[in-house]
């Protein structure tokens, strides 16, 4: 046991101090949550030490009172308290604010660990103790609790008081102390004319009033406004806003009372109560200042003012909107959001605009909508202008395929004024926006289209793609006309203008057709030229540009599948030709998505469709082995596995389009489906026992391809076939660790389960991938290394557990699988751990008498002979899930699994789980629980609701013990 003497911990805080953490920080860890730290620590502090030592001291205490004062007998208490508060008054008036915020927070915890119905007010309490008076020593102290305190009681969750008590304590202060914390806060106002004092002050008043906004009820919010807004102190944030050094804090105050306000009175029309009108006519002051700041392009003047005028803008719309007398407020937020300067704040104006259309769109009336015409058409000419690029990127894009991130940065504004035109979308016709947008396009286009006209119109093009979707929910033919009339005036002048070809002109404009405009696009005039354009696009240089091209191919085949059907040799003959682009993939998806969308075109072309890829494969094939065996040039090698896989994949998704259907009268095409792989599997075997060893990848895109196959052939896919993709399949895992082969099997468990044929072959696949995994995860330590074989392995678990239960029961490798299982509570890796847990409550739920997790039933005898095999295995299983949650979780998901772990394991009616409990609190830390917590959850073992409450309590202060300093 380390000796925790006085000595032993300054010396180890110096050698922290001086670099030396590795070899202290155990130490001081180990201290920290001593017993002997509490007079240590307080020992020190009052010897007056070395200001080296003070810091850490603190800290260490600090972390004592907040995670183990409550531990305190009550004998312990008061004397801990007394020593702590002396200590907080000598160190807070320290001029490091690093030491003075340390006392600040253990006077909160300490006040909020002690707090009770006859508990003095916090102003009370430090007036008892300090001079709270202007200019003493300790003002600073007063104003970071106050400041501090609100924040604390809100968010601190590593304060260990539980919500219900959090709660009565919250609205206790409200009741008993609001009133007057903010009388105290304005009298600092109004005696002091320093606006460093001011400053304070506002920031403590801002977090009191977000005190109020989340404990404060309607009828509470209303008498407190009325009293709030009569004081100089409100006033006086108010007047603030146009002075420089208070105005952030004064907008911060402003704003936070907007929160208080209750919605009876922000949605009425009028300006009652008369607070209103004054925050209005306040307001409408400062917009002198804000256009001057506009003009000057004072950065942090416009964020304040543009932030004020948007939240006092949603929070009072309904006013706005029905007020004739607050119309010059909606004409200065136009005005403000068509300024070339207010362009960085456009996410906050955003804010308010989508407020105002969805408002509008609520109320349903017509004549506001049409009172607000003019309003919209500025709203859209405002959108255009921030989603405009400057020249210097579209040159930069025009000559690189892959722009800077200080070019891409400049996009960033672009996606909040397309979120506004969609959302006018929903108010108005969708064509009415497309008429001003064609309206500004034609104005652009008179004459010869220049550097301007081009960026605005790959603005509007960019705007287009966001209303595309109303235009089809609203079935706006006018809309599609409109659109067909913008596209058909690009595609007839972009040949003829070198700027029109740009690389970020086209990319927007493939990107606006493959984001919606395909599905609109069935114009027997537009569609040839249309495809014409894609074809340019898809053989573009750029890859980007290429990308986007053959995505709006995929997209408007899917859209228009009979003009794919009326020309599909032509298709044909483009996916011969084109098989190097590197967007491959996209092209065959139009096709197969036309090709595989009936029985009748899967049985009249799906076999064509196959032939061009295994011709593909064949020919690969070929060139692979000659290289592979005169060990030809690396480069082409690994250009031919990649068009090889490319194949594949393109094989894969067309299956993936094909209806699933186990009806008799769609036999004739799963048979189909079963001859073209049988047929292929030659090329498939070469990939999986030739290719894979330089390339890995490659068994995925066969899994891939072999899984869609599976689910869309049923039982028409043979046992012997069957047979020999497993034998394949285990013959390369066996040499490699390659996941792809176990989630092969993890697939064939959830399609072939119900079929009594398929069961040998699925017992014999499951006992060979289960002994193969053992060898490739030996230790522990192979979980984490190997978290893809890892999560496979649970996931063939999972699989076989809930479709085919009695196959995992009969196998001779379940007690070496609870066994693995053992090893693996506590994965660290995420989604791991998800898959592991997931597996581990199947496993107990094949223990309870009955579960719908599972899709066939269970034979007693086998749940008898699991429970046998399983009840050795459960203290240690119990002990691991506990000390799992003590350890942490990277994420609070895998925390949840783990917790319905533990809570199916409590629900098995053969186990003693309070036993369990008892053991899990004797060798545990005794400081996450108190004894009433443990007794408690003891007592009430059984009851879910209660273990839920308790796993989340025991979670909870798991995660603050291991965040201690």
């Amino acid at each position: 046991m380390a000796d925790f003497s006085i000595e032993n911990v300054c010396q180890a805080i110096h050698a922290f101090n001086n670099g030396q953490v590795e070899k202290a920080d155990a130490f001081l860890r180990s201290f920290s949550q001593s017993k002997e730290a509490w007079g240590i620590c307080i020992q020190i502090l009052q010897s007056n030490p070395d200001t080296s030592l003070v810091f850490q001291v603190l800290r260490i205490l600090q972390s004592k009172i907040l995670y183990d004062f409550i531990s305190l007998n009550p004998q312990e208490i008061q004397q801990i308290y007394q020593n702590c508060i002396q200590i907080i008054i000598h160190y807070s008036v320290q001029n490091q604010k690093s030491t003075r915020i340390q006392c600040v927070l253990m006077f909160i915890y300490l006040y909020l660990y002690t707090y009770n119905p006859q508990t003095k007010s916090i102003l009370e309490v430090i007036s008892q103790l300090v001079d709270c008076q202007n200019n003493s020593a300790h003002q600073n102290f007063l104003f970071d609790i106050l400041e501090t305190f609100p924040e604390e009681i809100i968010s601190n969750k590593k304060i260990i008081i539980d919500d219900e008590k959090r709660k009565y304590i919250a609205q206790d202060i409200k009741n008993k102390q609001m009133l007057d914390i903010i009388q105290f806060l304005q009298q600092k106002w109004n005696i002091s004319t320093n606006e460093n004092v001011r400053f304070y002050v506002l920031r403590a008043y801002k977090r009191w009033l977000e005190f109020m906004k989340k404990y404060i009820n309607e009828d509470e919010a209303i008498q407190f406004m009325q009293l709030t807004t009569q004081t100089p102190l409100f006033k006086g944030a108010l007047d603030s806003i146009i002075i420089e050094e208070l105005q952030n804090k004064a907008v911060d105050v402003i704003c936070t009372f907007f929160g208080i306000i209750p919605r009876n009175i922000s949605d009425s029309p009028s300006l009652e109560p008369q607070i209103i009108k004054i925050i209005f006519d306040e307001v409408y002051k400062t917009f002198a200042l804000c256009k001057k700041a506009l003009d000057e392009d004072l950065s942090d003047e416009i964020h304040n003012l543009i932030r004020l005028y948007s939240k006092l803008g949603k929070k009072f719309i309904c006013k706005i909107l029905l007020n004739t007398q607050l119309d010059a407020f909606l004409t200065t937020m136009i005005w403000i959001f068509c300024h070339e300067n207010s362009y960085n704040e456009s996410e906050i104006m955003t804010d308010f605009w989508i407020k105002m259309i969805k408002t509008i769109r609520i109320m349903n009336d017509v004549q506001l909508q049409s009172k607000f015409a003019l309003t919209f058409e500025q709203l859209i000419n405002g959108c255009v202008k921030n989603s405009k690029v400057n020249l210097t990127l579209l040159s930069e894009y025009g000559l690189q395929s892959k722009i800077e991130d200080e070019f891409e940065q400049l996009l960033d504004t672009r996606s909040d004024m397309k979120e506004i035109i969609e959302e006018l979308a929903t108010i108005i016709q969708p064509n009415q926006i497309l008429q001003h947008l064609g309206l500004i396009l034609k104005q652009e286009f008179i004459g010869k289209m220049d550097d301007s006209g081009w960026i605005t119109f790959e603005a509007c093009m960019y705007l287009i793609s966001g209303i595309v979707k109303q235009i089809t929910l609203k079935n706006d033919q006018i809309g599609v006309q409109y659109l067909m009339e913008i596209i058909k005036l690009y595609l007839d002048v972009y040949s003829q203008q070198s700027l029109a070809s740009n690389n970020f002109i086209l990319k927007t404009v493939f990107k606006t057709i493959s984001q919606g405009c395909a599905q609109l696009i069935s114009s027997n005039e537009l569609l040839p030229l249309l495809f014409n354009f894609i074809t340019i696009g898809i053989h573009h240089k750029v890859p980007s540009v290429q990308k986007k091209a053959t995505k709006a191919f995929q997209l408007i085949c899917k859209q228009n599948q009979n003009f794919v059907l009326v020309h599909l040799s032509q298709f044909f003959e483009l996916i011969v030709k084109l098989q190097q682009v590197q967007n491959y993939d996209n092209l065959i998806k139009g096709v197969a998505n036309a090709i595989c969308s009936s029985k009748e075109t899967m049985q009249n072309y799906y076999l064509k469709l196959c032939s061009i890829f295994a011709q593909n494969l064949l020919q690969l094939q070929k060139q692979i082995e000659e290289q592979i065996l005169s060990n030809m040039s690396i480069d082409s090698l690994e250009d031919n596995i990649v068009q090889f896989s490319k194949n594949i994949s393109c094989l894969a998704y067309a299956n993936s389009q094909i209806p699933a259907n186990e009806h008799e009268d769609f036999l004739e095409v799963r048979i189909l489906i079963v001859n073209v792989y049988k047929e292929l599997w030659p090329m498939l075997q070469f990939g999986m026992e030739r290719i894979v060893m330089y390339e890995s990848s490659i068994a995925e895109k066969i899994v891939r391809y072999t899984k869609h196959t599976f689910r869309k052939a049923f039982n028409a896919f043979s046992v012997d076939l069957l047979t020999q993709v497993f034998q394949c399949f285990l013959n390369v895992y066996r040499q490699m660790p390659i996941t792809a082969c176990i989630y092969i099997a993890e697939v064939s468990a959830t399609v072939f389960y119900k079929y009594p044929e398929y069961r040998n072959i699925l017992s014999e696949a499951f006992e060979n991938l289960c002994n193969i995994t053992f060898q490739h995860l030996p230790q522990l330590s192979s979980f984490e290394e190997n978290p893809d074989l890892t999560e496979d392995l649970f996931g063939i678990l999972v699989r076989y557990g809930r479709y085919t239960p009695v196959l995992l029961l009969q196998s001779p490798a379940l007690t070496t699988i609870l066994q693995l299982t053992l090893m693996a509570i506590g994965l660290k890796h995420v989604s791991a751990a998800k898959t592991f847990y997931s597996w581990l409550e199947v496993a107990f739920k094949i223990l309870k008498p009955q579960d719908d997790t599972f899709k066939t039933q269970i034979p007693q005898e086998y749940k008898e002979k699991f429970q046998q095999i399983f009840v050795p295995f459960v203290p240690q299983y119990t002990s691991k899930l506990f000390e799992a949650l003590r350890k942490g979780t990277a994420d609070e998901e895998v925390e949840e699994y783990i917790q319905d772990c533990i809570l199916a394991l409590s629900q098995l009616q053969f186990l003693d789980y309070g036993k369990l409990l008892e053991g899990v609190f004797e060798e545990g830390p005794q400081n996450i629980l108190t004894q009433s917590e443990r007794k408690s959850w003891l007592d009430q073992n059984k009851d879910s609701q209660i273990q839920k409450h308790y796993l989340k309590l025991y979670s909870r202060r798991c995660v603050q013990n291991a965040l201690r300093g």
